[in-house]
């Protein structure tokens, strides 16, 4: 070959043909008709071939100017769309996204959200950790730990997700064996599976308006609400746990809430996202938080059940 044949050739060439002709060309490249005929002769000189009929009035393609054609128009194409997505990388969520979760809400909730926000962004990869211990982001690479807390640290940046509210539930066997409590009080002649910490120290007053600490009786205490979910679904007792973990067995009629002294549910906690400031420039850690927000909102789906 002779000169070789640049990409501003195959769009000069592709341009004649769009609008049928030379000087229809040169007005929608703004140059000049010589210019465009210039380049049109140096590309059928380096290939050797005729690559358009010309007449005074059309012109036409030969066989080798058709094959050149359809090659050169999508060459083009793909060459403006790798330049759009080159422009546009650091703007586009990709790469990996490092999330630290405590266990109960990563084993129930986390794995259908990921699912869903990987349908939006496909070109993110997550690695999940599910602890329930909390992790210093100082001193690991996690991009964002959600976390359950009635108060998060404060030496992070942060964002509200959700409200996450409790309840007192049992099965509907355990409630038809032992009855239907009321009250709080009426726990007393229950059997309560109690997480240490988390379950509420129940107190009721007296005829003096003091507080008495109700004895409960406690067959069964963990340090997790899985396994008092096990537990209460396997018609063992009463537990107080996160509507996240017990709405869809409420909703399947495999668990009962509790209304008692016409509370039915309680919102001490909230889900949070954590963050270093300036991590949330990064468009995967901001694409997940706002995805969060907008698919948890105001009532998740597992809250559906309560009543309005």
């Amino acid at each position: 070959m002779g000169t070789p044949i640049s990409l501003k050739h195959l769009e000069f060439f592709v341009k004649i043909i769009d609008c049928g002709g030379l000087s229809e060309a040169a007005t929608q490249l703004n140059v000049s008709p010589s210019a465009v005929s210039k380049s049109l002769t140096a590309m059928e000189d380096t290939l050797g071939t005729t690559l358009i009929k010309r007449t005074t009035r059309s012109i036409t393609l030969t066989d080798a100017g058709q094959y050149l054609f359809n090659r050169a128009n999508k060459l083009l194409q793909e060459f403006d769309e790798t330049l759009n997505i080159t422009s546009g990388y650091y703007h586009r969520p990709h790469g990996e996204l490092r999330i630290t979760c405590s266990i109960a809400f990563g084993y129930s909730r986390l794995v259908n959200l990921v699912d869903k926000y990987r349908s939006q962004f496909p070109d993110v990869n997550l690695y999940i950790d599910l602890n329930d211990n909390f992790v210093n982001l100082n001193e690991t690479d996690f991009d964002i730990a959600l976390r359950i807390s009635t108060a998060p640290p404060q030496n992070y940046a942060m964002r509200k997700l959700v409200p996450i509210r409790w309840a007192y539930c049992a099965s509907p066997r355990y409630l038809a064996k032992k009855g239907m409590p009321q009250r709080r009080s009426d726990l007393v002649d229950h059997d309560c599976l109690v997480y240490p910490g988390l379950t509420p120290v129940l107190k009721v007053a007296d005829e003096q308006d003091r507080l008495h600490q109700l004895k409960l009786n406690m067959p069964i205490q963990a340090n997790s609400s899985l396994v008092l979910l096990k537990a209460v679904l396997e018609d063992q007792g009463v537990a107080y746990l996160p509507t996240y973990l017990i709405g869809d067995h409420i909703q399947k009629e495999e668990l009962t809430p509790l209304m008692l002294d016409s509370i039915i549910t309680c919102e001490t906690h909230a889900l949070y996202a954590l963050y270093f400031p300036s991590k949330y420039s990064n468009p995967k850690v901001r694409s997940f938080i706002d995805f969060m927000v907008a698919e948890l909102g105001p009532l998740p789906v597992w809250d559906n059940w309560i009543p309005g």
